[in-house]
């Protein structure tokens, strides 16, 4: 199979091997080359916001654009197990741009709404929503359908509802096929 796209993985904090194992493992299923930076890029203090006890995912995104741009990847996706918002938002499950994109793991995990920790499921999530950033930093906007990875998730019921893959439109606006 030809491999159109280049993915970079950067960790914004400590990510469990077994999770970006998974993630790595569910992206290249879908057709793309994935290298995971072994390195934390860790966050600057100065992006938390100790009013909401978040972190502001502009500004964290604007560092990553600064600083991977010009890395010979299609798409770089930082990951961190933080929660973040958006000025307007309450929070966001990610954020991206043209070629650089983040995600945040907090509220994807059961215990952060009062339930039992369901690491599938959280794992699941996680796929998720690194594919839907990889696919906004690919030049895809919101889908339509609710079960492309690319239909915008506003809780986490959403992000369950949807699958972790592209529907037929959007893959083949990346002009991807998918591994048997």
């Amino acid at each position: 199979m030809f491999i159109l796209y280049r993915v970079l993985i950067v960790k914004l904090t400590n990510i469990h091997k077994d999770i970006l194992d998974e993630v790595k493992k569910h992206l290249l299923s879908l057709g793309f080359d994935v290298n995971i930076l072994t390195e934390i890029n860790h966050l600057n203090a100065s992006y938390f916001n100790w009013e909401r006890r978040q972190y502001n995912a502009s500004k964290i995104l604007d560092s990553l654009v600064k600083k991977y741009s010009d890395f010979p990847y299609d798409s770089i996706v930082g990951i961190g197990d933080i929660d973040a918002y958006v000025e307007g938002l309450n929070f966001v499950f990610g954020l991206s741009t043209k070629k650089v994109g983040t995600v945040f793991l907090a509220r994807l995990r059961n215990e952060f709404y009062g339930k039992e920790c369901d690491m599938k499921l959280f794992i699941e999530r996680v796929k998720k929503e690194v594919t839907h950033e990889l696919g906004h930093t690919l030049g895809l906007g919101h889908c339509p359908n609710p079960s492309c990875v690319m239909s915008f998730s506003n809780s986490i019921e959403e992000v369950d509802r949807k699958t972790p893959y592209f529907c037929d439109k959007c893959r083949a606006k990346l002009n991807i096929n998918y591994k048997s």
